[in-house]
């Protein structure tokens, strides 16, 4: 029984990569990965990324002020974070998909409004609409605004 499930789940395996289908991640994978990638449709869920630089190096490129980046230390809540004051930008990354919609909920309960743009790791705050709509057509995600 046991091989039995083995050998199905190498089938499914196999068919998958045969047709394609995988996890889709939004890091790039070196300078050709770079310009296939800003070339194309970003993934709808804003896929994942290792580090905010890797972020805040995309929205640059969609023209996005963000010349001054500076890490956080200590990021409550996330494993990496930054802010960009030139272009009042704050760009996290989290341990787990969870972690994101804990921040959602987070900032929700602050009762002050949200303005962000979320992945399956990550979020880019920011209180104007058009700059996180610019951040979207490059990184993909959802956008997350509540008065």
């Amino acid at each position: 029984m046991r091989m039995l499930r083995l050998t199905a789940a190498t089938l499914i395996a196999a068919a998958l990569l045969a047709t394609g289908c995988g996890t889709t991640t939004a890091t790039d994978t070196g300078t050709s990965g770079a310009a296939a990638s800003a070339a194309s449709t970003p993934p709808a869920d804003g896929g994942s990324y290792t580090s905010p630089r890797d972020i805040v190096t995309k929205l640059k490129a969609a023209g996005i002020a963000c010349d001054d980046y500076e890490p956080i230390a200590g990021a409550t809540g996330a494993k990496d974070r930054g802010s960009c004051q030139q272009g009042d930008l704050v760009v996290s990354i989290y341990e787990r998909e969870g972690d994101v919609q804990a921040q959602v909920e987070f900032e929700e309960s602050l009762g002050i409004g949200v303005s962000l743009l979320t992945g399956r790791n990550w979020t880019v705050n920011h209180d104007d609409r058009a700059t996180l709509d610019t951040a979207r057509s490059v990184l993909g995600g959802t956008l997350v605004s509540k008065p």
